[in-house]
């Protein structure tokens, strides 16, 4: 059985929240979307992308038979075409909207998404809002960023430890309402007991280390707690952007 909690909070140098979470324990779904544009349309952004997904596999829980607007890719598992499908669904969405509204020209949202079905977890992300996998005490990054300076740390151009401080790494090379085409990462991880999985905003992960966060979910406390912490201990550490966490706890 799944349990989930999720906190929210604009952080202190912010006075808007653009981040969004969603939480659907039915459908075992839970996002967590970062809005890009400024104002009030990051905000729009991500949350019309977070209901677009939902809103999709709400339809294919419902009836297997829909249309797939995007394609199907036969060599992938149904849930991979969902999530993909999903994606792309967002992505017009979003970049529809923006067309439509001069007000929300240029918006767009960072996103990552978890399915968890039969004790296996389904995720998708885009850009560089994160999925973690808490096991054993042992904390791994299930997602990879989508930004400029982790693709030229991955091609070995630059150290993790120049691009934590580089001056270009909050820019993204994938956000939803970006381009046209968007390109979709989707994996999947066999889920065991007591696994926690956390989906975070960059405003956690830009204060908080890897070390510190686990230090924080494996306590022994509940999830609302160690979701409160977290968003603490990111503020107390500067708090320079908005902060969002959803936390699941695969219990026995």
């Amino acid at each position: 059985m799944i349990r989930s909690s999720a906190l929210t909070d604009a952080g202190r140098s912010r006075q808007t929240n653009e981040d969004c979470y969603l939480l659907n324990d039915r459908l075992g779904l839970f996002v967590l979307a970062d809005g890009m544009g400024g104002h009030a349309s990051g905000e729009v952004a991500s949350e019309l992308a977070s209901r677009t997904i939902e809103d999709f596999l709400k339809a294919v829980d419902e009836r297997r038979e829909l249309t797939w607007p995007f394609g199907y890719e036969v060599k992938n598992p149904y849930e991979h075409n969902v999530l993909r499908t999903a994606f792309k669904l967002a992505n017009v969405k979003v970049r529809q909207a923006a067309a439509q509204e001069l007000k929300w020209s240029g918006m767009g949202c960072t996103i990552v998404a978890a399915w968890v079905r039969e004790n296996g977890c389904f995720y998708s992300y885009v850009g560089d809002s994160r999925l973690y996998l808490l096991r054993q005490g042992q904390l791994r990054q299930l997602s990879h960023d989508h930004t400029l300076v982790a693709e030229q740390v991955r091609l070995g151009l630059i150290s993790p430890e120049e691009a934590k401080v580089h001056e270009l790494r909050h820019v993204v090379t994938r956000a939803i309402g970006g381009r046209e085409r968007l390109e979709v990462d989707v994996n999947q991880e066999r889920l065991l007991p007591h696994d926690v999985l956390a989906l975070f905003s960059d405003g956690i992960t830009d204060e908080l280390t890897d070390s510190e966060i686990c230090g924080i979910l494996f306590a022994e406390r509940t999830l609302d707690e160690r979701c409160r912490q977290l968003v603490d201990a990111a503020n107390e550490a500067g708090g320079e952007d908005n902060l969002t966490v959803v936390l699941l706890e695969n219990q026995p």
